[in-house]
């Protein structure tokens, strides 16, 4: 009886592993684990903790300040006192004291600090949702590539199983007297030579499968696998869904993170300038202090330590305006170098949106493009099959040739290495397309 759960338990145990080593990554899960463990997108969300901190610094800039000091003299010969009398007596003093102070009026310096370092911040998290959609497209480049050389494998070892098939019926013949061997050895030869195409294929998938891993930054390479997808069904799905170029860039407009991003940088530098310019205006400050000390003449009698602290004490309270009048043209220099940043950020927002519309159009006619790739290779590969299965029966029927066989299926196969390949491409072509369209990176 324990044997028996043992066994049953060794069995679910085992069941257990398989399972967990088949596991099989979605495109989903595979950008989830690249933007989780990414370095470019971490430095780009320590960027935004940073101009975090930038603005609750600026934030903080009204409230008051608190500073607090101690100084310990030592005078000899002649000392001043606490009655403010300068006599020839050895003397030590201690001084304590409080202070504080709070600006009232900095010309809008810090309410513009502030809204210029909140525009900042929301600029920063937009570069780091671009950075999010730089990682997310590779992802699914790579992805796909993975999924086009799995298919470039089933393709090589559908040639395999057909030449091994030749190779059989061949023998048959030859034992029948009616092929050569010369053409066995011919046939053997191009078996050794699909074998060796599939190996090729084989490693390939793997190279593609660790340039993926290496992408999303996975270390187990060897565990690692993609889900299967149905590509025949997204593909009919997208041969007729291309928009035009021009809705896409205003669609795009709205929502890409690099415009949102330098839109908000024009913002900015503007708070920036009335920044610059509150420099012209006066400054009033708040200050308050309180004041307290011992002193210690030697070699006469002093009062005892918190009586002096009590009978020493002052307060103040004080306003302080600074009116600017010439602080060697710093100001006026700083208030041209503002207005020069906003139309260098106004060119930034130009070259952006520039930018954007050249990467719209390229998607746009290389998705076309690749459409009609994939399109006219379909055709190939039916024509090519066609022909294919044609000489085959001639082969069969001993009035074709190996050479003419081999040949014909050398193009059946070109033709399906073709039409993967632009297949593939007009995929991950129209994902792009589409994610400049707004819609999301999926499969």
């Amino acid at each position: 009886m324990k044997t028996k759960v043992i066994i049953a338990a060794i069995g679910l145990l085992a069941v257990g592993i398989g399972a967990q080593a088949q596991d099989k990554w979605s495109l989903q899960q595979c950008i989830d684990f690249a933007l989780q463990h990414n370095l470019t997108v971490q430095q780009k969300a320590l960027a935004c903790n940073y101009q975090e901190l930038n603005l609750k610094t600026s934030q903080l800039s009204f409230v008051p300040d608190l500073n607090a000091g101690v100084n310990q003299n030592f005078a000899f010969g002649r000392a001043t006192g606490n009655d403010n009398i300068t006599t020839s007596q050895s003397m030590a003093s201690t001084g304590f004291s409080v202070s504080t102070s709070m600006p009232i009026f900095t010309g809008l310096r810090v309410t513009n600090q502030i809204k210029a370092d909140k525009l900042n911040l929301l600029a920063a998290v937009e570069d780091l949702n671009k950075a999010k959609e730089d990682v997310s497209l590779n992802v699914a480049s790579y992805y796909l590539n993975v999924l086009y050389n799995k298919d470039l494998l089933v393709v090589a070892e559908h040639q395999v199983q057909l030449s091994a098939a030749q190779v059989e019926n061949t023998a048959k013949m030859v034992a029948n007297g009616k092929k050569s061997e010369a053409e066995l050895y011919e046939n053997r030869a191009q078996l050794a030579t699909d074998e060796q195409k599939r190996t090729e294929a084989a490693n390939a998938v793997r190279l593609a499968v660790l340039t993926l891993c290496q992408a999303i930054n996975y270390s187990d390479v060897a565990q690692f696998d993609v889900a299967d997808c149905d590509v025949e069904a997204l593909l009919d799905a997208t041969l007729n869904t291309l928009a035009s170029p021009e809705n896409a860039y205003h669609a795009s407009l709205g929502i890409r993170p690099s415009i949102k991003a330098a839109e908000l940088r024009i913002e900015s530098s503007k708070r920036d300038l009335k920044v610059a310019q509150s420099a012209y205006y006066p400054q009033l400050d708040l200050h308050a202090g309180y004041n307290t000390g011992y002193y210690h003449a030697f070699g006469r009698e002093n009062l005892d330590f918190g009586r002096q602290l009590g009978d020493n004490s002052s307060e103040m309270i004080a306003l302080s305006l600074s009116i600017p009048i010439f602080d060697r043209m710093a100001t006026p220099n700083r208030v041209k170098q503002a207005r020069i940043n906003i139309l260098n950020q106004e060119l930034a927002l130009e070259n952006e949106k520039q930018a954007l519309l050249k990467e719209i159009q390229t998607a746009y006619y290389n998705a076309v493009a690749a459409r009609d790739k994939y399109l006219a290779a379909d055709k190939t590969v039916e024509a090519s099959r066609v022909a294919f299965e044609f000489e085959q029966a001639k082969y069969e029927n001993g009035k074709s040739t190996p050479f003419d066989y081999n040949n014909a299926k050398t193009r059946y196969e070109s033709a399906q290495t073709e039409a993967l390949q632009a297949k593939y491409e007009f995929i991950f072509r129209t994902k792009i397309f589409d994610f400049y369209n707004g819609n999301a990176i999926s499969l």
